[in-house]
């Protein structure tokens, strides 16, 4: 038994050494137009999958979640439970992180508005009410569980947050060092 686990202990240390060096997608720009391509491919696809509301359910939600003129009221509590809610809020969540990557995947732009476009996803991404919402949709199978998985579930949140905390740190901070590569 020991001496398995000294030789599980040395392959793991024998194929860390032995990895090829992968660059860092935050590295170059071509490498972060990747990774905005890849971020933006799987969050449209739960994009697509949600609905848009009709008239009548947005009207419907609009009526209740304004009911307590301003107070938190049972059918405040009641709407926010809703499959109407968790479409409405997904659906908005997930375009404004859809519409910066596609724009820092596809289009060579000024590093200052670059990095302001990453700042953009970075603070959108870790929004607990629309992973919620996802994660809602999903179980009500609105949105497909291979969808949400190729992006992180059953952790969804956290993993946005992971993902946001690696833009500031590989994007953001370095920027304001003046140490990241524009070209």
């Amino acid at each position: 038994m020991k001496r398995a686990a000294h030789l599980f202990a040395f392959l793991i240390l024998f194929c860390t050494v032995s990895a090829q060096h992968v660059e860092p997608w935050s590295t170059t720009r071509e490498l972060r137009m990747k990774e905005a391509s890849r971020l933006h491919d799987k969050l449209f696809a739960m994009y697509k999958e949600v609905p848009e509301l009709s008239p009548a359910e947005q009207k419907w939600l609009d009526g209740e979640l304004n009911s307590g003129g301003g107070k938190v009221t049972e059918r405040y509590i009641r709407a926010t439970d809703s499959q109407e809610y968790a479409i409405s809020t997904a659906k908005s969540g997930l375009a404004v992180l859809v519409i910066p990557l596609n724009n820092l995947s596809s289009l060579k732009m000024a590093c200052k508005d670059e990095v302001l476009m990453w700042t953009e996803v970075a603070s959108r991404l870790p929004d607990a009410t629309l992973w919620q919402s996802v994660d809602s949709l999903v179980q009500r199978k609105v949105i497909s569980k291979r969808s949400a998985e190729d992006f992180g579930h059953s952790f969804l949140a956290a993993n946005a947050t992971l993902r946001s905390q690696a833009i500031l740190d590989g994007v953001v901070i370095p920027y304001l060092k003046g140490e990241l590569s524009c070209q």
